[in-house]
C-alpha cells in the first residue's frame, strides 16, 4: 500500500512539473510571434501612407521601422535592372507574404522566379543617412530609393537573374533623403528566387550608423558564442576519448556539432561563414537550417535518455529516429515543401511531438529526484523555445530582429551541460582516487577475509568428516572431497576477483560449504534456499561468511540444531539477499565477546566492501532465543543488474 501511494505521489508531482514546464515553454516560444502578429510594428506618428501633414520622423529614437501596408507587384519584371517604365502592376500585395498565395490569370504563382515590388512612401526621415534592407530573406534582392541602389545581398552589377545566389553578405549603400517638394520617395525592390517565393520578411528602414553598429555587435556576439561552443565540443571529444567510453557522449558531440553549424549559418552569422560553406546560396542554407532542427532535437533526446537512463522501448526509439530522418532528408529534394512557409512550419511542428514527450519524461525524472534532471529540464525548455522562435523569425512571422535569441539560449544551454559535465568529471576523478585507495584496502581485507574463512578448525573438521566417510561411505566421501576442493578454490579466486560476480556463483560457493557442514552436523542442520531472483551481481565471499556465522554462532549453539534460510528477491528499486537462522540469537545492543569478535569483524568487512563497491547496505536483526537475520540491500542500476543467458 505504501509503495502504491508513493507511485501515485510521484505521478501527480510529475504531471504538475510537466504542466509548469510546458506552459512556460509555450509562452516563451509563442509570445514574440503572437505579439508580432497582432501589434502594429510602425509607430502611429510615422505612417508611410499618411499625407495630411508635412511632419517628418527621426530614426534616432528607434532601431528600425518596418515598411508594411500594400505594395505594387510586377510579376516577371525588373523595373530598374530591365529599365522598364510605365508598366502597370499585376497585383497589389501586402508584406510580408509569399507570392504563391496569389493568382494571375486564374493560376497560382509558383515557387521560384523574379518580380518587382514598388511603393511610394511619405514623411520618411529627411537628412539622415538611411538604408532600406530585408534581413534574412532567402532569395536575392536589390533595394532602390528614387532609382539609387541602397542595399543588396547579391552582386552589385548585372541582371539580378544572372548573379550568383551566394547572397549571404548584404552590400549597403546608404542614401541621404533630402527634402523634396511633396516629401515622397519611390522604393523599388527587385527579387529573384530559385526556390523561395518573394518577400516573406518585412522591409525595414533604419539609420545606417545604427544598423552597422547593431549588426556588427550581433556578429561579434554570435562568433563569441561559436568559440565557446567549439571549446566545449573539443573538451567533450577529449573527455570521451580519454576518460569515458559512453555512447551518450556520441549524441552530445553530434548535438554540439549540429548546434555549431546552425549558429554559423543562420541569420547574420552567414555573412562571414559563407566562405567556409563554399558560398552556398542562402536558399540552400535555409534547407540545412531546417534539417538541423531535427538533428539537434534527436541528439538531445538520445543524450538525455542515456544520461537519465530512461526506460524506452527499442521500437519507439527506432520509430522516432526514422521519422526524424525522413523529416530531415526527404524535404531536401522537395523544395516546394520547404519554401512554402505554411508547409515549412507544419513540418517543423512534427518535432514538437518529441518535445512534449521529452518534457513528460524529464518531468517524471525530476519527480523521482533523479540526478541532474532539473538542469536537463531547464536546458530542454530553453532550447525548445529558442528553436521555435528562430524558426518563426526565419519565416518572417516575427518582424522584430530576434536572431540573437537562439545564440543566447545556446550559450545558456551549453553552460548547463558544461556544469553537468564538470560535476561528473570531478566525481569521476574523486571516485578514481577513492577507488585506488580502496583497492589497496580491499586487497588487504580480502586477504584477511580469505584467511579467516580457511580456519584451521574448519579444515580439521572437514578432513575428519572425509576420513570418517571414507570408511563408512567412500562414494559420498569422494563427493565431499570435490565440494571441499571447490570451496578452497573459490576462496583462493576471491583474492584476484576485483569486480562483482553473478549471485548464482556465490550461491554455488555457499552450497559447497553447507553440504560439507551438513555431513558433519547431520540432522541438526537444515539449509533452505529460496533463490528464484538471480539477475544481479554481488561481491565474492559475502553470503558464505554470513551463512557460516549463522551455523557456527546460531545453529551450533542450539542442542537440537536448526534451519538456515537463504533468500534472494527484489522490488522495483532494490535486490535483496537475506540469511536467517532460528538459532540461539544474541542481543545486538551488547558488545561482542572475545569469542565472537572475529565474526563481527567479518561482518564489518562485508559491510565496507558492499557499501564501497555496490552502494549496498547490510542490516542485522537478532533476538535472544529466536535467531538472527542478516539482510543485504542492493540498489538497482546498470552496475548491479545481471542478465542471465
Amino acid at each position: 500500500m505504501k509503495s502504491l501511494k508513493k507511485i501515485e505521489k510521484i505521478k501527480l508531482k510529475s504531471i504538475f512539473i510537466f504542466l509548469i514546464s510546458f506552459v512556460l515553454t509555450v509562452f516563451t516560444a509563442f509570445a514574440l510571434p503572437v505579439q508580432s502578429f497582432f501589434l502594429p510594428q510602425i509607430a502611429e506618428k510615422f505612417d508611410f501612407t499618411y499625407k495630411q501633414t508635412e511632419e517628418t520622423y527621426s530614426l534616432f529614437s528607434k532601431d528600425a521601422v518596418y515598411i508594411m501596408d500594400d505594395w505594387e507587384f510586377y510579376w516577371n519584371e525588373l523595373l530598374i535592372s530591365g529599365n522598364k517604365k510605365d508598366y502597370s502592376p499585376d497585383l497589389v500585395v501586402s508584406l510580408p507574404s509569399s507570392w504563391t498565395t496569389y493568382q494571375l490569370n486564374g493560376k497560382s504563382l509558383p515557387n521560384g522566379g523574379f518580380a518587382t515590388y514598388r511603393k511610394i512612401i511619405t514623411r520618411a526621415p529627411n537628412e539622415q543617412n538611411i538604408i532600406i534592407t530585408l534581413p534574412n530573406l532567402p532569395g536575392a534582392y536589390r533595394v532602390f530609393v528614387d532609382g539609387k541602389l541602397v542595399s543588396s545581398n547579391c552582386l552589385l552589377e548585372g541582371d539580378i537573374r544572372e548573379v550568383s545566389l551566394s547572397n549571404s553578405v548584404t552590400h549597403v549603400n546608404p542614401v541621404v533623403l533630402n527634402y523634396s517638394e511633396d516629401n515622397t520617395y519611390e522604393v523599388i525592390i527587385e527579387v529573384y528566387c530559385e526556390n523561395s517565393s518573394g518577400i516573406t520578411v518585412l522591409p525595414i528602414i533604419v539609420d545606417n550608423a545604427q544598423y552597422e553598429s547593431y549588426t556588427t555587435s550581433l556578429l561579434v556576439f554570435r562568433f563569441f558564442i561559436i568559440g565557446i561552443v567549439a571549446m566545449f565540443l573539443i573538451s567533450i571529444v577529449s573527455i570521451s576519448v580519454v576518460a569515458f567510453k559512453d555512447n551518450r557522449f556520441f549524441w552530445l558531440i553530434l548535438l554540439c556539432i549540429t548546434f555549431l553549424i546552425r549558429i554559423l549559418i543562420s541569420g547574420n552569422g552567414y555573412r562571414l561563414s559563407n566562405v567556409f560553406f563554399f558560398g552556398l546560396s542562402y536558399e540552400v542554407v535555409i534547407t540545412i537550417i531546417y534539417a538541423t532542427t531535427f538533428v539537434i532535437k534527436l541528439s538531445l533526446f538520445m543524450h538525455i535518455v542515456r544520461s537519465l537512463k530512461f526506460k524506452i522501448s527499442d521500437n519507439f526509439m527506432v520509430l522516432i529516429s526514422g521519422l526524424f530522418l525522413v523529416c530531415t532528408f526527404i524535404p531536401q529534394f522537395m523544395n516546394e515543401i520547404i519554401f512554402d512557409t505554411a508547409n515549412y512550419m507544419l513540418l517543423q511542428a512534427v518535432s514538437y511531438i518529441l518535445d512534449v514527450y521529452l518534457l513528460i519524461k524529464i518531468s517524471r525524472a525530476v519527480a523521482e529526484k533523479k540526478r541532474f534532471s532539473i538542469p536537463f529540464l531547464i536546458a530542454t525548455c530553453i532550447l525548445i523555445s529558442s528553436m521555435i522562435i528562430d524558426n518563426y523569425f526565419i519565416n518572417g512571422y516575427i518582424h522584430k530582429n530576434v536572431e540573437f535569441v537562439f545564440p543566447v539560449a545556446g550559450i545558456i544551454f551549453i553552460l548547463l551541460l558544461l556544469i553537468i559535465q564538470i560535476i561528473r568529471i570531478g566525481e569521476a576523478y574523486v571516485a578514481e582516487m577513492k577507488t585506488a585507495a580502496l583497492t589497496e584496502e580491499l586487497a588487504d581485507v580480502n586477504m584477511r577475509l580469505m584467511l579467516s574463512q580457511i580456519k584451521p578448525h574448519f579444515l580439521y573438521n572437514a578432513l575428519n568428516t572425509i576420513k570418517y566417510l571414507i570408511k563408512k561411505d567412500p562414494k559420498t566421501a569422494e563427493q565431499v572431497v570435490v565440494k571441499f576442493a571447490k570451496y578452497l578454490r573459490a576462496n583462493m579466486d576471491s583474492l584476484t576477483q576485483k569486480t562483482p560476480l553473478p549471485v548464482e556463483k556465490e550461491l554455488d560457493h555457499v552450497a559447497n560449504y553447507t553440504d560439507i557442514e551438513k555431513h558433519r552436523f547431520g540432522d541438526r542442520l537444515n539449509v533452505v534456499y529460496e533463490t528464484d531472483c538471480k539477475n544481479f551481481v554481488i561481491l565474492p565471499l559475502t553470503i558464505q561468511p554470513i551463512v557460516e556465522n549463522a551455523i557456527k554462532h546460531g545453529i551450533n549453539q542450539k542442542p537440537e540444531g536448526g534451519t538456515v534460510t537463504v533468500r534472494t528477491y527484489e522490488d522495483e528499486e532494490h535486490f535483496f539477499v537475506s540469511v536467517a537462522d532460528d538459532g540461539v540469537g544474541y542481543d545486538v545492543n551488547v558488545a561482542p565477546s572475545d569469542n565472537d569478535e572475529r565474526s563481527h569483524v567479518g561482518i564489518n568487512n562485508i559491510k565496507i566492501r558492499l557499501k564501497e563497491m555496490l552502494n549496498a547496505t547490510v542490516d542485522v536483526d537478532s533476538k535472544v532465543g529466536e535467531g538472527t537475520k542478516v539482510l543485504i540491500t542492493i540498489p538497482k542500476n546498470d552496475e548491479t543488474r545481471y542478465e542471465q543467458c
